[in-house]
């Protein structure tokens, strides 16, 4: 028991490495190509259980307690001490915007080239899934849906729940995530059967076993393709762009109050990464969820909010329209409102968490 927790450990800070050192990467390469001083590259938070400095290097690399996160200390980035002897032209702040911008973005332009080439080797391995369409395979006795009529064969065309959201899924998955998300609200679901609209009202129920929210309609198995170099490529493109969009619809129906315990946070994805060494160690189900929280992390960091790439993008854009530098103090205070958000935020899905176990 104590050697497999300790291997989920191990799995876990890896998983957590490999992204974090790749976002931080980012920042790191963008910034040192416009001349701004690095005072450390940080993979992990929290105290130093290792750290390295070369005598010709001018950043050192810091190896840090928790594998949850990581950070490149830029002189004059909020909360970073001035350095002596450090020309403000060297600063982040004494770059043009532009270049600023670009130092902002690059961890999230690194994560999502991380996940184009993990996905895109998988693709070219396994092949490409091809996704059921919403057709209804199976229905499963006892459930919701055979209660309220649904049938083998019926294709789901538009679902409108209670709070009047209306998904007109292209894919069976569609369907399967406003099911979980929208918790156990009365669906009236459009099927299109034998030519003829049909018109049922269910309400889904929580399943033991899952505790997640199910129908009790199962789709069809997904058929293998695989594709040239060129075809992979445009088709692991769409792929990431069609998973960004399902983050930023979830993310649309939390602010709503929808789907918020279903979020999960520092223990849903351990769980998620114990699943490796569940698995046998297998090599594609390791490199697919490197790939879909590379993502993930890419998209909750352009989110608006200050402590974030994304709000701190937003903020480097508005210098740049007034054409001068926000107050420092400003933003400074800000920077700690949102830094009180997030703690907030992350005691409310590892709270989540502790409920779902």
């Amino acid at each position: 028991m104590i050697v497999k927790l300790i291997i989920n450990i191990l799995v876990f800070a890896t998983v957590m490495s490999v992204i974090v050192i790749v976002h931080e990467l980012g920042h790191l390469l963008a910034a040192k190509s416009f001349g701004v001083y690095c005072k450390e590259f940080a993979v992990g938070m929290g105290p130093k259980i290792y750290s390295y400095q070369s005598k010709k290097s001018e950043t050192a690399y810091s190896l840090r307690v928790l594998p949850i996160g990581g950070f490149v200390a830029m002189a004059g980035e909020p909360g970073e001490a001035e350095v002596e002897n450090i020309p403000y032209e060297r600063t982040i702040n004494g770059i043009k915007p532009w270049k600023r911008l670009i130092v902002m973005l690059a961890g999230v332009f690194m994560n999502l080239v991380l996940a184009f080439l993990v996905f895109f080797m998988i693709f070219q391995i396994k092949g490409i899934v091809n996704e059921p369409a919403p057709i209804i395979h199976a229905v499963v006795e006892g459930y919701p849906a055979e209660k309220a009529g649904f049938q083998a064969g019926d294709l789901i065309q538009k679902m409108t729940f209670e709070d009047g959201t209306v998904i007109t899924p292209e894919k069976f998955s569609d369907a399967s995530i406003g099911i979980v998300s929208f918790e156990g609200q009365e669906i009236s679901i459009e099927v299109l059967r034998d030519n003829e609209k049909v018109e049922l009202k269910v309400r889904p129920i929580k399943d033991a076993n899952s505790g997640t929210y199910v129908l009790g309609i199962q789709s069809g198995p997904g058929t293998l393709e695989h594709r040239n170099i060129p075809k992979t490529m445009a088709y692991t493109i769409a792929f990431i762009g069609n998973m960004i969009l399902q983050i930023f619809t979830i993310l649309k129906w939390l602010v709503r109050g929808v789907g918020l315990n279903n979020v999960g946070g520092p223990i849903a994805i351990f769980q998620a990464t114990s699943q490796v060494s569940a698995s046998g160690f297998d090599f594609i189900y390791f490199w697919n969820l490197i790939g879909s929280l590379s993502i993930s992390l890419a998209v909750m960091n352009l989110l608006p909010i200050p402590a974030l790439d994304g709000g701190r993008a937003l903020i480097t854009l508005v210098e740049m329209i007034i054409g001068k530098p926000i107050p420092e103090k400003f933003e400074n205070f800000i920077m700690i409102l949102s830094f009180v958000f997030l703690m907030l935020l992350m005691v409310f899905f590892v709270f989540n968490d502790l409920k779902r176990l």
